[in-house]
């Protein structure tokens, strides 16, 4: 039994190191991206990169979760997910041409948007693969699609660096097709028999992961699009986002430890730990502390920021992660309990609060903040109102 629960931890510790390997290696290439790029070129780059996560990993997240499931059951994991990677790439190709007028602005030109829709292809290859992984428990496997990843965008980036690239488009290039090359290493020999999973349940956390990355994500490519006349701004304000957004990357971490726990409780209305909203309290205090004080100059350091946004700007965007932390929690209890659905509802009005306040208040700056906090506070209300009438 000990060598079990040695043998899980081991292969929890390597998932989460490829993880955050991954995490740290996209941070990395646009540091290096920034020391080489006009403002103008950097935000360009920044806005990819977070759209990118929000289209690629918002939707097909959800495919190898489903996938896992479906595998780990004894189904046809490879058959469902390329049904269900099929369906969500049509859509997110459909999405990302009805977005393509503004995405015009913030994007270099017309072989960036085909980057965008190369690099979700991409995504979509990496993920079709993680799931099954997963459900078979081949964690080896399924952490080097991350450590992959990660070492070919940044050996990408360091060639880029040493012939001193000041083309965005090129560096863009790197975001697009890190994803591919685990996919074309590691595919095959993963298929099960058995009946595919519906498509329902895909779709709606499809909803949920994609109207989340798009709350922590799409406020500076709204900034970027209104603000093409004042690049550095606009950089300025990503820089600073990016790095207050940092906690969001443990959101994952935070549901997966919370899941089992929840979903093995009998309770209708089951219990996160007790000492967890204290702890979160303190902890948020703490950040957004920290973030008005630190990120300028972590922001100087690390991203070459020379207009970095006011603190009290910071402090809001800190606000909503606080508040996004929270929101995480009850939506651990939503998804135990079989309620994704709402979940994903209040992820998708929340998105749709940030959108309309970033495109139409103003300042650009101001507006995407404070559309930032009003979306993350309507996601947590509406999730605890979901809850308390369950």
């Amino acid at each position: 039994m000990r060598a079990d629960v040695v043998r899980r931890g081991g292969a929890a510790a390597h998932v989460a190191g490829s993880q955050v390997a991954l995490a740290a290696s996209n941070y990395l290439v646009l540091a290096v991206a920034a020391r080489h790029l006009p403002a103008a070129g950097f935000a360009s780059v920044s806005a990819y990169y977070l759209l990118i996560n929000t289209v690629g990993r918002g939707l097909f997240a959800a495919v190898e979760l489903e996938t896992t499931r479906a595998v780990a059951a004894g189904a046809d994991g490879r058959r469902a997910a390329l049904v269900h990677t099929g369906v969500l790439l049509v859509g997110a190709l459909a999405l990302l041409g009805l977005s393509a007028p503004l995405l015009a602005n913030v994007l270099p030109g017309a072989p960036a948007l085909a980057l965008l829709a190369v690099g979700v292809a991409a995504m979509a290859a990496s993920y079709l693969v993680r799931g099954p992984l997963a459900g078979l428990q081949r964690y080896g496997r399924y952490a080097a699609t991350f450590w992959i990843e990660a070492g070919v965008g940044l050996a990408a980036a360091v060639v880029l660096a040493v012939l001193d690239e000041h083309a965005s488009t090129a560096w863009i290039a790197v975001l697009a097709l890190a994803p591919a090359i685990a996919p074309l290493l590691l595919s095959g020999g993963v298929a099960t028999k058995g009946p595919a999973a519906p498509l329902g349940p895909v779709l709606w956390s499809a909803a949920l992961l994609l109207a989340g990355q798009g709350v922590w994500n799409l406020a500076p490519v709204l900034v970027t699009a209104r603000l093409t006349d004042a690049p550095a701004l606009a950089a300025g304000f990503t820089t600073a986002a990016v790095i207050v957004r940092a906690p969001v990357l443990l959101f994952p971490t935070v549901q997966a430890l919370l899941l089992p726990r929840l979903a093995g409780q009998a309770t209708p209305a089951p219990r996160a730990p007790r000492f967890l909203g204290p702890a979160l309290a303190a902890a948020g205090l703490v950040w957004v502390g920290l973030a008005t004080v630190a990120v300028p100059w972590v922001a100087a350091l690390v991203f070459a920021t020379t207009a970095p946004p006011p603190p009290w700007v910071l402090a809001v965007l800190a606000l909503s992660t606080v508040l996004g932390a929270v929101a995480q929690v009850v939506q651990a209890h939503l998804v135990a309990a079989r309620r994704t659905h709402a979940a994903a509802l209040a992820w998708l009005a929340g998105l749709g609060i940030l959108l309309a306040v970033g495109l139409l208040a103003a300042p650009p700056v101001a507006a995407a903040a404070i559309g930032q906090l009003v979306a993350a506070a309507a996601v947590l209300g509406a999730m605890v109102f979901a809850r308390r009438i369950a």
